[in-house]
């Protein structure tokens, strides 16, 4: 049982501070502009775009990951803490690229980070490489 009375409410700011106003005004169109489905493909989706003319394949899970856990097939491997200094293993910024880690977390922060850049078709593999595994879709391994 609570007695006495609520706090008083926070005063509201009237106008938000913005220290860095380009990057402001990119995040907010970022957001603003999100489609349905926030970029993502799912399992089912991807594996039909893989028989016909597939997008490039971009695994940013671990070296560790990607030899314990195999890999979909035609992925190359660019590791989540090293991307920005790969950045020449990516395909040009208007093909398609589908993103995948583990459960979509890391995935999802590097489609952001791409659209930013100008990357135009970049989507997510909803629920990572577990989605897919979790789905019964085939799994390539190393050696």
């Amino acid at each position: 049982v609570v007695t006495g009375s609520l706090p008083a409410a926070p005063e509201a700011i009237s106008t938000p501070i913005i220290a860095d106003q380009a990057l402001y005004e990119m995040l907010n169109g970022f957001f603003t502009g999100l489609p349905e489905g926030f970029y993502t493909v799912k399992t089912d989706k991807l594996a039909e775009e893989l028989a016909g003319t597939a997008p490039v394949l971009i695994d940013v899970r671990s070296v560790a990951e990607w030899e314990k856990d195999g890999y979909i097939e035609g992925a190359i491997n660019v590791l989540f803490n090293d991307f920005f200094a790969n950045l020449d293993k990516l395909p040009a910024k208007d093909q398609a690229i589908v993103i995948y880690c583990g459960s979509g977390h890391r995935g999802a922060i590097v489609l952001m980070a791409l659209n930013l850049m100008g990357y135009e078709n970049v989507r997510n593999l909803g629920g990572g490489m577990g989605a897919w595994v979790g789905a019964e879709l085939p799994v390539s391994t190393a050696g």
